[in-house]
């Protein structure tokens, strides 16, 4: 037999409506009551524990075991207080819901900043180190090409010459002397200095970038490891100031109205007291009915507060994302070029004229030409820069915090009905405290609108008289 969908809702209904008044309140209740309490609890406690786990194994990243261990007793110690205080119940449900506030903001803006905004200032910093480094390369490999070519070339070239003139002596019938050929050439250049001063600028630049990106390494694993700490510590200081401040001061943001107080204001007509409802225009502006899903003016505003710093921090994210993907553009399309030049054509003609002496009149025998060339590469291919782009790197985590950044923003002027809603529900005494001091606030608004309305209209009655007794003098 099929069970009856709306007879389980109203039992699934009855149940949590039970589960959360024995949660919220510290009346004694029965074993039943005190086993739900400690399920209830169990599960808030467990949520607790898997977000101090996850903080020790990615922040910390501290080992399982250490984890495992810290969070089970963590675990432990938070059921336990929960089950027996209920101010550590109110502080607990309170610090979850304020993770999706103000404090959560932070949160993602510091890992946003760690996770994108130093990566790709690491990666501008190293393909500039990458750029200086092709140069570096080409000028050391410049070096070589005038060590090599052009010398070996004019050597070459030197011998050739020498070894014609001693064939052209032997075979001159004139000649009667004899033709030692002992040619030998060394070769020289003086270029210590220039590859000192080479690997000098090769460390000093090895020596800047490193201490750069020593710089930026600690600097993020400080983020990554103290922006959680910060941020939990703030949250809890906060989460503790709002507890006691609604807990002691029954004005402090004390103008919402709840189904609490309509139900007081209720009590307040039926006994014939002055009531409150209806609101006037002006009041509606000012006290918002809690819960409500339209946004108020004032909502609204808060909602653009909060969203200053994010708009501030996204367009860093924009504009570091934008530099290094417009470096690796500019150093691409530089190496694209590089690699289409032509290397230089070098062409040296070297030229040897046979004479001979006949009755003392030289006798033009005719010239022998040899070519000598050599190619120059303007730019070597082994020194051609290789810039990366770590994009996928920042743009999916960045992506990731900046949809919950927007989330955020639609529900942040809600989460405060809600924490307000949660804290009644702890707290009823208080509760219904700041229900009458509000009450009575509104009256005493009322009163005095009505005492300034009569005074308002008798000066503007004499100010008239006044004016017309000056006309009639005149």
């Amino acid at each position: 037999m099929a069970r009856n969908p709306g007879h389980f809702k109203a039992t699934l209904k009855k149940t949590s409506s039970r589960i959360c008044s024995i949660y919220t309140t510290k009346s004694k209740t029965s074993r039943t009551g005190k086993l739900l309490l400690i399920i209830s609890c169990l599960v808030t406690s467990l949520i607790l524990a898997l977000l101090l786990f996850l903080a020790l194994i990615f922040p910390f990243k501290c080992g399982y075991t250490a984890s495992m261990a810290a969070t089970g007793a963590f675990w432990l110690c938070i059921t336990i207080a929960m089950c027996i205080s209920q101010r550590v119940r109110c502080f607990a449900t309170l610090f979850l819901m304020s993770i999706g506030l103000k404090q959560g903001k932070s949160l993602l803006i510091m890992a946003g900043t760690v996770a994108g905004l130093f990566l790709n200032i690491r990666n501008i910093l190293s393909n500039l180190k990458g750029l200086a480094k092709s140069m570096l390369c080409t000028v050391e490999a410049k070096l070589v090409s005038i060590n090599q070519p052009p010398l070996s070339n004019y050597i070459k070239m030197l011998n050739w010459v020498g070894q014609h003139l001693k064939i052209y002596l032997q075979s001159s019938e004139w000649w009667t002397g004899t033709y030692l050929l002992n040619f030998t050439t060394e070769t020289k250049v003086d270029s210590q200095n220039f590859t000192d001063k080479m690997a000098e600028a090769e460390r000093a630049l090895n020596q800047t970038a490193e201490s750069v990106l020593a710089v930026i390494d600690t600097v993020s694993s400080a983020g990554k490891t103290v922006s959680p700490v910060l941020g939990v510590v703030l949250l809890i200081i906060l989460t503790a100031l709002y507890l006691k401040s609604f807990r002691s001061d029954p004005e402090h943001n004390n103008t919402f109205i709840t189904r609490s107080f309509i139900k007081y204001d209720e009590n307040q007509r039926l006994q014939g007291k002055p009531s409150v409802f209806p609101l006037n225009k002006k009041e509606s502006k000012r006290y918002i009915t809690v819960p409500s899903a339209s946004f108020t003016r004032k909502e609204a505003i808060a909602m653009l507060k909060f969203s200053i710093p994010i708009i501030t921090h996204s367009l860093a994210w924009v504009f570091f994302v934008g530099v290094d993907a417009l470096l690796y553009w500019i150093i691409m399309t530089l190496r694209k070029h590089l690699e289409e030049l032509k290397p230089l054509h070098c062409l040296k003609k070297a030229t040897v004229t046979q004479d001979s002496i006949i009755l003392g009149v030289v006798q033009n025998e005719g010239r022998i030409n040899r070519n000598f060339s050599y190619d120059v590469h303007i730019f070597e291919n082994k020194c051609l820069p290789e810039p990366e782009l770590w994009l996928y790197k920042s743009l999916v985590p960045l992506s990731v915090i900046f949809g919950l950044l927007l989330l955020l923003v639609l529900v942040s002027s809600k989460m405060d009905q809600l924490r307000l809603l949660v804290s009644e529900q702890f707290f009823s005494d208080q509760a219904e405290e700041r229900i009458a001091v509000l009450h009575a606030k509104i009256l005493n608004r009322r009163a005095r609108r009505k005492v300034q309305t009569p005074q308002v209209a008798l000066k503007s009655f004499t100010t008239q008289v006044g004016f017309v007794d000056m006309m009639n003098m005149t």
